[in-house]
């Protein structure tokens, strides 16, 4: 378990309080023992002094070694302390706490640093352990000279230094139990003084958590006046400003999404590996892959087209905008203008991206046009042609020929109504092409509609002897929303086209089958039927199966496609089945009532 911060911090306190308390004890305890024992040494340096005066004399008049012996220890026990005599050899003359026939036994003192320190006449001093006494000494060494100034002994006092570590011990028990309850003390203190600011504390470290994890929209309430109140403020200044940019760059991120996913250009972008890192849904319809599939992987790997990554590899080399336009081999030839550019070859970083568009319409188109141009260049070529060289003729004297003049004049007249037949399915075209025609619809009833346009063909199938049949009777109150002449000149065409295109004593049929959402219109003939490769294309501007023969029935090769356009404008589709020498069947829907 984690420990808190006000006990952290109360036991930091008392810590530091104990290392103060050991370091003053220790300091005092050395005062202590200094100044005690500087008082020890002028102690024993008075006691030394009347001593010696006692002394003196014994050692300048007598050798008499066991007189001094009981002098001293008499005078031991009196000053409460240990004498000792050295002579000039390091011998020990008398000892207060050895009998003198022991002090044989003794080794000799000359060596010590106090004797030596005596002997020079000076006061030698030393502080050791006495293997003697097993105890720790003070021990004091006084010259003791004759008359001639001359060192004759050294008088040594020595005192145990025990009574001074009582005295410190003494000492430090209060001490101690003083410190200990300051300790105990600051502890208590600490913890209750401490006790806000690790609520503070907490609060602030709650809100740091919360920050990780992405919630910022904690806030932290501290009115301390301190600098915990300024960090609690900076945090949530900090949380206010990190949530404003998260926000400004999910919207941006949210438009670069909405941008690539409604982009007609596919877009790639890869890393300087050629690892694919993203694919807007553009780019997966052209190359007819899956983002999720694609990412990670190489780009060659997946698009499976190697001009297309050599220009993204030109572009990053280069680091600038490389473009060309690349066919696709397909089951109808994609083509494709492509746009690489270099960004970056750092690692980590987007390095290139591809722009790709799919131009196969537009080159469709372009293709349809230069059809469209030359188809009506030779459709408006040939009656010109006829007219011109019909009017240089009477030009060049067949005006005087009145029967042949007039023949002249009739089929100029022919090509000029073939021309003008041209003009209306042009300008008819192009009008439903660029919305233009009005297709207001209404609800019309298909059996009284397709009466009407029965009624204008009546002739032509007398002319022609073939047998009409409208199986839409007028009890199959079939309704559709349509255009009304949009729906006559799709009834019209068909019609005409299939009397155009059967045979003498030919049949034509017409009827309706109703479904679910529309209803589907059948115009089938006993005609020459079309082949099998041309049925795709019937539906064409100026495609002819026979060209000779359907100029020669007044065609302008823009019925079909006038259809078609029609009925894809009321939303509905147009269909040819056709057997060649037996006749063709077309059909088309509307949207039923």
């Amino acid at each position: 378990m984690r420990k808190s911060f006000s006990r952290k911090l109360a036991l930091t306190y008392g810590l530091l309080f104990l290392l103060v308390f050991i370091g003053t004890y220790f300091y005092s305890s050395k005062v202590i023992e200094n100044r005690v024992t500087g008082q020890l040494e002028e102690s024993l340096t008075v006691q030394a002094k009347l001593l010696r005066h006692i002394l003196t004399p014994l050692l300048i008049e007598t050798n008499d070694q066991s007189k001094l012996g009981e002098l001293v220890r008499e005078l031991g026990k009196e000053e409460r302390v240990r004498l000792t005599v050295i002579d000039p050899g390091g011998v020990v003359l008398a000892d207060s706490e050895i009998e003198s026939e022991k002090l044989g036994e003794v080794e000799n003192h000359k060596m010590r640093p106090e004797i030596q320190e005596a002997f020079t006449g000076n006061i030698g001093k030393s502080v050791r352990y006495s293997m003697t006494l097993n105890t720790k000494m003070l021990y004091m060494a006084f010259p003791t000279t004759n008359d001639q100034e001359t060192v004759i002994a050294v008088l040594r006092l020595a005192l145990p230094l025990n009574t001074v570590h009582e005295m410190l011990r003494d000492a430090g028990h209060p001490l101690l139990a003083g410190s200990g309850a300051g300790i105990l003390f600051v502890l208590i203190l600490s913890f209750f003084l401490n006790h806000s600011v690790s609520k503070k504390v907490t609060k602030l470290t709650e809100a740091a958590k919360y920050y990780s994890e992405g919630d910022f929209t904690r806030r932290v309430h501290v009115s301390s006046g301190d600098e915990l109140e300024i960090l609690a403020k900076a945090m949530n200044q900090m949380a206010f400003t990190i949530k404003e940019r998260i926000s400004e760059i999910e919207s941006e991120r949210a438009k670069f999404s909405a941008i690539l996913a409604n982009m007609a250009e596919g877009v790639i972008a890869i890393d300087c590996s050629g690892k694919i890192l993203i694919v807007n849904p553009s780019a997966e319809r052209i190359f007819n892959i899956q983002s999720q599939d694609a990412r990670g992987r190489g780009l060659i790997e997946v698009i499976r087209n190697k001009k297309i990554d050599e220009i993204m590899m030109e572009a990053i080399k280069v680091q600038s905008l490389v473009s060309t336009e690349i066919e696709i081999p397909q089951s109808e030839n994609k083509f494709l203008k492509v746009s690489a550019l270099g960004l970056s070859k750092e690692e980590g970083s987007v390095a290139g991206i591809l722009v790709i568009s799919d131009i196969s319409e537009i080159r469709k188109l372009e293709n349809v046009r230069r059809e469209f141009v030359a188809n009506v260049s030779h459709e408006l070529r040939t009656p010109l042609t006829s007219i011109k060289g019909f009017i240089e003729t009477l030009l060049g004297g067949a005006l005087s020929d009145g029967e042949r003049s007039k023949e002249f004049l009739k089929m100029m007249e022919e090509d000029t109504a073939r021309l003008t037949r041209l003009i209306d399915d042009l300008l008819e075209l192009s009008k439903i092409e660029s919305k233009e025609a009005d297709l207001k619809t209404e609800l019309l009833v298909l059996s009284q509609e397709m009466e009407k346009v029965i009624l204008a063909f009546e002739l032509q199938f007398k002319e022609k002897k073939i047998y009409f049949e409208n199986r839409i009777s007028e009890n199959q109150t079939i309704k559709v929303f349509a255009n009304r002449d949009g729906l006559k000149q799709v009834l019209v065409n068909l019609i005409d086209n299939a009397i155009k295109y059967n045979k003498e004593n030919g049949k034509i049929f017409i009827w309706a089958e109703q479904k679910k959402k529309d209803i589907e219109i059948f115009v089938e003939d006993t005609g020459c039927g079309i082949p099998e490769g041309a049925i795709a294309r019937v539906f064409e501007r100026f495609y002819r199966v026979d060209r000779a023969r359907s100029r020669g029935l007044g065609g302008t090769g823009l019925g079909l496609s006038i259809v078609k356009h029609i009925v894809e404008a009321h939303g509905g589709k147009v269909s040819c089945q056709s057997e060649l020498g037996k006749g063709s069947v077309f059909s088309f829907t509307l949207p039923v009532a």
